[in-house]
């Protein structure tokens, strides 16, 4: 049976209790649900779409403290460096309050260091935060503003709006900024549970007062890839029913039902321009769409094709480590670039990684450069997803009790010694305190055990 979205009343207080639109399988006849949907963008989308960086907006809402100015400076060139050059770095956060000190002085240093970049700050619909935003822009005169307000049902039950007060304040607000001279983003907030109905009037009004940028939002991180497919394509021929194929759409997601790389990935395939992301996820709950979860997969998208690859891939960990230590998040053990994503110490993979480095050696003794290449990036690859020498990083091996003779010379190697130089005894020892500890071995514990053979080999 169709779900009617909106209200429906209730017989226990007589409050009209909102209905949300769910875009993963409500009825509409506006937008049906797709029986199938892309797989993935075809690499020519990939190669045209922006990543905004939220990381010192939406990712500064999850965690305990604000990051100080020089902190976020440094962050911001690591970016630009990469190859990210859009950047949202504040939000309207009420009268008397030091944080809007802070950003300005940010914008302000941005203006002068990283005159490439564009900053852009969120704006609600209110003469206060006009103002603020106002201020903002006499400190950097490049900054844009994502205008937005709450569109869905439950927002605007709680609030008490109905779809007009919506409406008009969008209008009002998209146009005095157009007005000041500020380019606009258009946003709603829970875009994910408003309807086509709501939606097809909300952009209207949102293009039609000025914004050159519609911002699609997954508030809370409920929808699936259908269901953001579904939305964005929905969008994308409303404005071409507008006659404004030009407007952009902008994708902000976040993680909390795990879908919020495959959504990014969906609605560029729908004709999305720009994905949000932060740097490992961070974010208010579960998190923001990951930085390094969406690059990863559209850099191997446009390197399968043969195309240029849009960021500097080899700076990639040394950015997402930067953003852990400012904002004192750990690096996650499992998970993409976790601590363990080029780790092992099984005996198995161990084998194979040892005896690819031994093919490597052979085609290097016979002159074969190229050949020697190959190997040894196979031997980063033959268990391992991501080649750590592509993401700035290092293979990392250890001993356990689920160890073999090669995880030992492969530690070894790994330690910077040749593994032909190992007695058989040091091999057995630390194998054999691997399996009476019952866990792998510290990297003092693994100093420890090769140090006798390192003092004998100068090494």
């Amino acid at each position: 049976m169709q779900k009617e979205t909106g209200y429906a009343k209730t017989d226990i207080t007589g409050l009209d209790i909102a209905v949300n639109f769910n875009w993963n399988c409500d009825e509409s006849p506006l937008s049906a649900v797709p029986q199938g949907i892309p797989g993935e963008p075809l690499a020519e989308q990939v190669a045209r779409t922006q990543i905004l960086s939220e990381c010192l907006r939406d990712g500064l809402q999850g965690i305990p403290g604000y990051p100080g100015v020089d902190e976020m400076m440094r962050y911001l060139h690591l970016l630009d460096a990469f190859g990210i050059t859009c950047a949202t770095v504040g939000i309207y956060p009420g009268e008397a309050n030091r944080l809007s000190a802070t950003m300005k002085q940010l914008l302000a240093r941005m203006r002068d260091e990283l005159p490439g970049m564009v900053p852009s700050v969120l704006s609600m619909c209110t003469e206060e935060s006009l103002r603020w935003t106002v201020e903002c822009r006499d400190v950097h005169p490049g900054l844009e503003a994502v205008v937005f307000m709450g569109s869905a049902p439950s927002r605007r039950l709680v609030q008490g709006w109905d779809l007009n007060f919506i409406l008009n304040g969008l209008e009002t607000f998209i146009k005095k900024t157009v007005d000041m001279g500020i380019p606009v983003i258009a946003g709603t907030e829970h875009t994910s549970q408003t309807s086509p109905e709501d939606l097809r009037a909300i952009t209207r009004v949102q293009v039609e007062s000025g914004a050159y940028t519609v911002a699609m939002a997954d508030t809370i991180g409920v929808i699936r890839p259908l269901g953001t497919y579904r939305l964005v394509r929905f969008v994308r021929d409303e404005l071409d029913a507008l006659h404004m194929p030009g407007i952009r759409l902008d994708w902000h997601g976040h993680r909390d039902t795990g879908n919020a790389l495959g959504n990014a990935m969906a609605a560029v395939a729908a004709g999305a321009d720009r994905v949000h992301v932060v740097s490992r996820g961070v974010g208010e709950r579960s998190g923001n769409a990951s930085l390094e979860e969406v690059v990863l997969n559209f850099a191997a998208i446009e390197e399968e094709a043969g195309l240029p690859v849009s960021w500097d891939m080899p700076q990639l960990l040394r950015l997402i480590t930067f953003y852990e230590e400012m904002v004192g998040v750990s690096t996650p053990e499992h998970g993409v670039l976790g601590k363990r994503y080029s780790h092992t110490s099984s005996g198995i993979h161990t084998d194979a990684i040892l005896k690819a480095h031994h093919l490597a050696d052979r085609a290097r003794d016979a002159g074969d450069k190229e050949l020697e290449r190959s190997l040894r990036e196979m031997s980063r690859t033959v268990y391992s997803a991501v080649d750590p020498a592509t993401v700035g990083g290092v293979p990392s091996v250890s001993v356990s009790p689920w160890s073999g003779g090669s995880s030992v010379k492969l530690a070894y190697m790994a330690s910077g010694g040749n593994p032909g130089d190992l007695s058989q005894e040091t091999v057995e020892s630390l194998l054999a305190r691997a399996g009476e500890l019952g866990r792998e071995l510290t990297s003092e514990e693994l100093a420890e055990g090769f140090a006798k053979t390192h003092a004998r080999h100068g090494s």
